[in-house]
């Protein structure tokens, strides 16, 4: 038996340090850097809400000649989005195959992001019928007055916040589907660099924009029907239980898919003998839609990959 352990271990040690460079299948985890994303500041867009309206016997002052109630199109309600915000937070994992004859690899990859922004709803507690109203009525400027109050739609307000946000947020979980190509090994017997390139398809389900539809789908029958001046915060803005199902939709709304595609460049060091590598991931990324049918969000950017993979 004693002549015998002298073989066993080497041969444990010959497929120790073979398992590495002749890997089928890997796992991977990644911290991501994700570039594709951004927003500019939108003051004062006006909500149009519909099904709204105002009785004009709460609005002080005269009431224009020819005017017959102020729909959501001729109420001061805006919405406000500013300083959009990268976070540290982007996470993912990968999984790849290995040895595949003229392909080489095949490659699942997943990140999951999160972004958060200044986002807020202006609304009137007063208003005043101006004594000047032009002819032809083109915004809430020419009719009134206004004295305005103002909602954060963020989670520090309504006490939702989760992973350091604290803002209004922006989740986004992407999936890639990339097939690869080794450019280069070296050195070839160990192959412990490799630089590889790929492209392929990729998915992407993002949660939606502070916008007038999700405002509308969020609050529901609490924006139909006339009512009072003041009844817009009572009733709806200051009413923290209506108010709250904003950011609840917004926070529940992450499956919406947006497809596209991605060229990627990438480097692995897999060290000898322990299964065990890092890489780095470049990925351009393409969207074939905006990320946001509401909003300009670009989508269009690198995404920058970097982890420890560990080879099965």
């Amino acid at each position: 038996m004693s002549k015998l352990r002298p073989i066993f271990s080497a041969s444990i040690l010959l497929l120790s340090m073979a398992l590495p460079s002749m890997a089928i299948v890997g796992i991977g985890i990644h911290w991501g850097n994700d570039l594709t994303l951004n927003m500019d500041n939108v003051q004062d867009e006006q909500l149009a809400l519909a099904g709204l309206s105002i009785d004009t016997g709460t609005i002080e002052g005269q009431l224009p000649a020819g005017l017959t109630e102020i729909s959501g199109d001729n109420l001061p309600v805006f919405i406000n989005r500013t300083d959009w915000t990268r976070t540290p937070f982007n996470i993912g994992a990968k999984i790849y195959i290995d040895i595949i004859p003229i392909l080489d690899v095949i490659e699942l990859s997943t990140n999951f992001g999160l972004w958060e922004y200044e986002g807020s709803i202006k609304y009137p507690t007063s208003l005043e019928f101006r004594d000047d109203v032009p002819a032809e009525i083109n915004g809430p400027d020419d009719l009134f007055k206004p004295v305005y109050d103002s909602l954060p739609i963020t989670l520090e307000e309504f006490d939702m916040g989760f992973l350091g946000l604290k803002k209004t947020p922006y989740m986004k979980l992407n999936f890639d589907l990339t097939v690869r190509k080794y450019i280069v090994q070296i050195p070839k017997s160990l192959k412990t660099l490799k630089l590889y390139g790929g492209a392929g398809a990729s998915v992407h389900f993002a949660t939606p924009i502070l916008n007038k539809g999700l405002i509308e789908d969020a609050l529901g029958s609490a924006i139909e029907g006339t009512k009072g001046v003041s009844e817009l915060g009572s009733e709806i803005f200051e009413n923290e239980e209506i108010s709250k199902k904003i950011v609840k939709e917004i926070t529940s709304s992450l499956m919406t898919p947006h497809w596209g595609c991605h060229i990627d460049l990438g480097a692995m060091i897999k060290i000898p003998v322990i299964p065990v590598g890092f890489y780095v991931d470049g990925k351009l990324m393409i969207p074939f839609d905006n990320m946001d049918k509401n909003v300009d969000l670009g989508g269009a950017g690198f995404l920058l990959n970097t982890g420890i993979c560990l080879s099965l």
